[in-house]
């Protein structure tokens, strides 16, 4: 049977083992890379750690006109082969679906970000910027793949950001953002036996964890409205704690995800944790990631709506999405508008039996193609 160049590209991503850790991107991006510089696009690698590797690849315009970032991550989350009723790594084809590790989140999306500066560059298509893919390693990693490419400058001249992340082939211009903040409790060592007479939480460094969690999980931060999102989620992710089981345990750390809204930060969040902490819990901000938010009438938007629509007939305006993205660490950081359409399915990364369906991956070609034209010619 044959396939489209954008179902066999993803295909061979999708045979490729990129979960992170350890990642190893370096064998996807030489994949793609090799593509690209067949069809006379310049494609240049940076490595951020041993196997690791961004891709950077340009189809020249003239200079007139500020550049079109186009960007995905190699990287994706585990598998468990017992959730899984097929290969995640055999590209199976079925019903319409290519099946894999990765196939919505995102390498059918970066497939057809590639084959669309493909087709432009085989169409010999007069640019009045550059299109550059940017197409990155360790997103999982909290995006250091997308903080190298913009420490070394790699977004210099980019006026908008077009992100591939799963959107069942939606827009969206806002993402929320996070806080991960570590939790620690202390108690009292000693055996449990001997706290027989003891009222409370008998100094057990757990049980304080525990009701402090109880305490934070409905948390009200009271953030703001927004247009297309809704309220902050607080989500406790990951718990330790003890010595042994007839021990009272003097430690006890539970890591928790806050998903932020535009106008909510993470220090407010911080500041909110701390008054129903109490003394005998410690409050750290590990990492955090501000909201992307883009208005609904900038021209960028208002551009990729209008090509969204007529390729595929979309009847929607711009929405928004929980998750975050590379553009997290880009669009900030640059003022730059982004927005969000990838032929993957809005909630399905990670799932067992990933697949994204090809009528929609073989029509993100068409669209990214028709934006990146718009944009740059």
């Amino acid at each position: 049977m044959n396939h489209s160049e954008v179902l066999n590209l993803t295909r061979a991503l999708l045979a490729i083992d990129t979960i992170d850790p350890p990642g190893n991107e370096e064998t996807a991006a030489k994949i793609v890379a090799e593509m690209l510089e067949a069809e006379g696009i310049a494609c240049r690698f940076q490595e951020i750690a041993p196997g690791r590797t961004n891709l950077i690849a340009r189809v020249k315009g003239s200079g007139e006109r500020p550049a079109l970032s186009m960007s995905a991550h190699f990287d994706t989350i585990g598998v468990d082969p017992v959730t899984w009723t097929r290969n995640a790594f055999s590209g199976e084809i079925e019903d319409g679906r290519v099946y894999g590790r990765g196939a919505t989140d995102m390498k059918g999306g970066m497939a057809a970000m590639a084959m669309a500066a493909i087709e432009i560059k085989r169409a010999g298509m007069p640019l009045l910027g550059d299109l550059v893919l940017h197409f990155t390693a360790a997103e999982n990693s909290s995006l250091l793949g997308a903080k190298a490419l913009v420490e070394g400058g790699h977004f210099d001249g980019v006026g908008a950001l077009l992100n591939s992340e799963p959107s069942s082939m939606r827009l969206f211009v806002t993402e929320k953002g996070t806080a991960w903040i570590r939790a620690t409790a202390s108690g009292d060592t000693g055996h449990s036996a001997f706290r027989d007479g003891e009222t409370g939480d008998r100094g057990n460094a757990i049980v304080r964890l525990a009701r402090f969690i109880d305490r934070v999980h409905d948390l009200d931060l009271k953030a703001p409205h927004h247009r297309h999102l809704r309220p902050p989620t607080i989500n406790p992710g990951v718990i330790s704690g003890g010595l042994a089981t007839p021990l009272t345990p003097p430690r006890a750390v539970c890591d928790i995800d806050v998903r932020l809204v535009p106008g909510l930060e993470a220090e407010a969040v911080l500041a909110a944790f701390r008054t129903v902490a109490g003394p005998d819990i410690a409050l750290e901000l590990l990492d955090s990631k501000p909201p992307v938010d883009t208005p609904d009438d900038h021209p960028f938007v208002q551009l990729c709506l209008a090509a969204l629509k007529d390729e595929t007939g979309y009847p929607g305006g711009p929405e928004g999405v929980p998750y975050y993205s590379d553009c997290a660490v880009v669009a900030p950081v640059l003022n730059l508008p982004m927005v969000i359409i990838g032929p993957g399915e809005v909630g399905h990364s990670g799932r067992p039996d990933e697949y994204c369906e090809i009528d929609k991956l073989e029509a993100s070609v068409r669209v990214y193609r028709t934006i990146a034209e718009r944009y740059l010619a």
